[in-house]
């Protein structure tokens, strides 16, 4: 999720099973979470090689369950769109899942959510430079819902075809989905409605938001009923905006849907990681959402209304201050090795040693070739910034370095 000022003052797949899912499951998101989470994805920041892989991986399950590209893609599911100030190239992924009633061929349900995060110190990186955010929830939890509720409705088609997407450059200021309307590769017009995913996965006390309900003006006496029959605890929102893709699609006219399980302590924090996420509790938004669409398929059309405004939960800027006065005061413990160093090929030589510093006490020497910090080879400032990267004043730093000839181990604790 981006946070605005408005606000605050290797196509690679883990396969999850042969056929599609008649039922929303924990496993599933698990597995997607998993690897859309994991290091080895940097932090999926939009146009570089982590959120390609997550674009990647979206569509190999987009392909896996059947979906198909869109008629005009001429048989590509990611549409490329370029950064021109950042001179980078992100990618929108679109998969098409065909309906049963002729008479709604083309009246869409679209439903998305953004794939990309924070990166390595990317936009909106809270901690520190050289800290993976691996955005498990932010938008891993999405990202999964989305392709879930494909393998679900492949399974259990409706009668409106339904356009699932996810987005990138989402933390760059919404410019993924943004782009994807603005090119009207979609066909704006014919989507009849759109739910947005974003941070599902931390469902807590039972809460869940629902932005977007004044978008049309049929949606209250169609979805209340919906809301009214859940063991949620729902915060409902008329409001067409937030800090998430649902602006982009409100903002072309189209009536959209916000589901948000609110911020927390983790949010663009290196701490965002999948085994934090409440899976139970994110299949429970899912099968709501399920009502949700449901109930919506049964429509003809929807009267959109430009109810505009910054719909987001009512103490989200109190938790969102917190946030950030947590994020100073872990800023201030930031722990120093007192180092600098060389580059020589893809060896780090010892260039400085500040003096009474941790690595002084250590006994680092000028000319040491620093091999390995906390288990990580060093081959780099970037691999270097990366081991040291979430360390505090006060905990250890295990390190490996090179002395004429000899390894010699050392252990320094940060100042």
């Amino acid at each position: 999720m981006l946070i605005t000022s408005i606000l605050f003052l290797a196509a690679q797949s883990v396969e999850i099973q042969a056929t599609p899912a008649s039922d929303i499951r924990v496993d599933d998101l698990r597995a997607h979470i998993s690897f859309l989470a994991s290091d080895e994805l940097e932090g999926r920041e939009s146009g570089r090689e982590g959120g390609h892989k997550a674009a990647n991986y979206v569509e190999s399950n987009f392909r896996r369950i059947g979906l198909k590209p869109l008629a005009n893609q001429d048989g590509a599911y990611q549409i490329d769109f370029e950064l021109e100030r950042q001179g980078i190239t992100c990618k929108n992924v679109v998969g098409v899942l065909a309906g049963t009633n002729p008479a709604y061929v083309d009246s869409y349900i679209a439903i998305g959510g953004h794939h990309d995060h924070a990166g390595i110190g990317g936009p909106g990186a809270m901690g520190f430079p050289g800290e993976i955010h691996n955005g498990a929830d932010d938008n891993a939890s999405g990202t999964s819902g989305v392709l879930e509720l494909a393998e679900y409705y492949t399974a259990n088609p409706l009668e409106h075809p339904i356009i699932f997407m996810t987005f990138s450059a989402e933390e760059r200021g919404l410019l993924g989905s943004k782009a994807l309307v603005a090119s009207n590769v979609l066909d704006n017009e014919k989507i009849m409605f759109m739910i947005n995913l974003d941070m599902i996965g931390r469902l807590d006390k039972d809460y869940l938001f629902v932005g977007g309900l004044g978008t049309a003006a049929e949606l209250h006496d169609l979805l209340d009923p919906v809301f009214e029959s859940s063991d949620l605890a729902l915060e409902l929102n008329d409001k067409g905006e937030a800090p998430s893709d649902n602006t982009s699609f409100f903002h072309a006219g189209i009536p959209a849907l916000f589901f948000f399980t609110n911020v927390h302590d983790d949010y663009h924090m290196p701490g965002d990681d999948a085994d934090k996420i409440n899976y139970a509790g994110e299949v429970r938004v899912l099968s709501l959402v399920t009502k949700v669409v449901d109930k919506l398929d049964q429509s003809t059309s929807l009267k959109f209304v430009n109810h505009g405004g910054m719909g987001m939960p009512a103490d989200f800027n109190t938790r969102m201050r917190d946030h950030y006065r947590k994020i100073m005061e872990r800023s201030a413990m930031k722990g120093k090795l007192g180092i600098r160093a060389s580059v020589e090929g893809d060896l780090l030589i010892i260039s400085s040693v500040r003096e009474a510093s941790a690595a002084s006490e250590a006994g680092v020497m000028l000319g040491d070739t620093l091999l390995n910090v906390n288990g990580r080879d060093i081959t780099s400032m970037k691999t270097l910034r990366m081991a040291l990267a979430g360390g505090l004043r006060g905990e250890n730093v295990d390190m490996v370095v090179s002395r004429d000839g000899t390894k010699v181990a050392l252990k320094a604790t940060l100042k």
